[in-house]
């Protein structure tokens, strides 16, 4: 039994060892037929003359169109809108220069953003500047260098935001917008260094109300004198009156004795 089986066993190692693979790299000639057919529909075009780069540039091009499909325009345009949504919807929008990290301090970072009520946004800086060149923010593009990333609120917390920042070394602030204004990182630090618009609009509105104030003062003043100086012509012409009255009638009085 045991010489059966291995007998057996010789025969089909030797034939599994035998077995020639199939070449696949060097293709089957076509008969004869499919041969003159092939050389008979051939085209014979004339030599391209352009220069090499722009062949290089053309055949580039046609490659990258032939690779674009309905899927990939799609999902381009959505990226387009979702960053046009970033800077319209929202108040403020910071440009920072992100360093190489681990996974789990870009987890902690975005965990300090978002304790802070910000939010932590990725977007492919090609498409951030078709969209610059095509909007009034254009004097941004500058700040769109490589590996940026953008902290973005609907409300102004530039203060909040370079607070989280001193404790962020991973994150370099570059400039952003505020207020629909382009700043830089000196124009956001003396911005947050400025008290709340409520203080401001407070002391705008004392000093309308003092000036109202002494405007009313003065033209009450000058009311004032002048009802006084009036009344005072009036009671002298009165009293001039009543005494060439009375120098007309001792006059009368005179003549008649």
């Amino acid at each position: 039994m045991a010489s059966n089986l291995k007998s057996i066993c010789r025969y089909f190692s030797t034939s599994s060892r035998l077995l020639k693979k199939p070449n696949i790299q060097k293709p089957r000639v076509p008969w004869t037929e499919r041969r003159i057919l092939n050389a008979v529909s051939t085209p014979i075009l004339p030599p391209d003359e352009r220069p090499l780069p722009i062949r290089c540039c053309d055949e580039m091009n046609a490659k990258i169109a032939a690779r674009e499909t309905e899927l990939s325009q799609a999902y381009k345009a959505f990226r387009k809108k979702q960053i046009m949504k970033m800077f319209t919807e929202n108040t403020m929008v910071a440009i920072c220069h992100i360093v190489p990290m681990i996974p789990r301090d870009a987890f902690s970072v975005r965990a300090k953003i978002m304790a802070a009520q910000m939010n932590l946004c990725f977007a492919n800086k090609k498409f951030v500047r078709e969209y610059l060149e095509r909007s009034k923010y254009r004097n941004l593009e500058p700040y769109i260098a490589s590996d940026t990333i953008y902290v973005v609120s609907p409300d102004n917390k530039v203060a909040q935001l370079l607070a989280v920042l001193r404790k962020t070394p991973e994150l370099q602030l570059l400039g952003g917008l505020v207020e629909d204004t382009i700043m830089s990182k000196e124009m956001m630090i003396n911005f947050s260094k400025m008290p709340p618009i409520e203080v401001l609009q407070g002391e705008l509105l004392t000093i309308l109300t003092s000036s109202i104030a002494t405007t009313s003062r003065l033209l009450s003043t000058q009311q004032e004198q002048l009802s006084y100086n009036l009344n005072q012509l009036t009671q002298r012409g009165e009293e001039a009156s009543v005494d060439t009255n009375n120098d007309e009638q001792k006059d009368i009085e005179v003549k008649e004795t």
